[in-house]
């Protein structure tokens, strides 16, 4: 049986030239989305590990692994997030 998942956040942009993206997050505490692990997209496949910035615009800032550039950021642009749920 898969792992049950919940949605936490969706990547709604960049932010900069360094590979920063901007995280709507739908935790009580937006910042609280780096502290599940992991997350993964809609599918699965990938994972992505979050380091937290700070606030801006309503939004997380963020730092994926591996997302070093402006247009790596932009692709994620619309990535839903989601983290196991036992991660809760």
């Amino acid at each position: 049986m898969a792992p049950q998942r919940v949605l936490v956040g969706i990547v709604v942009g960049a932010q900069g030239v360094r590979g920063r993206v901007r995280i709507k997050s739908f935790t009580g505490d937006p910042m609280a989305v780096a502290g599940y692990g992991a997350l993964r997209d809609e599918a699965g496949k990938r994972s992505f590990a979050l380091r937290a910035l700070g606030l801006s615009r309503g939004a997380m800032l963020a730092e994926i692994a591996g997302v070093a550039d402006r247009n790596a950021a932009e692709a994620l642009k619309g990535t839903r997030l989601y983290a196991d749920r036992a991660a809760l």
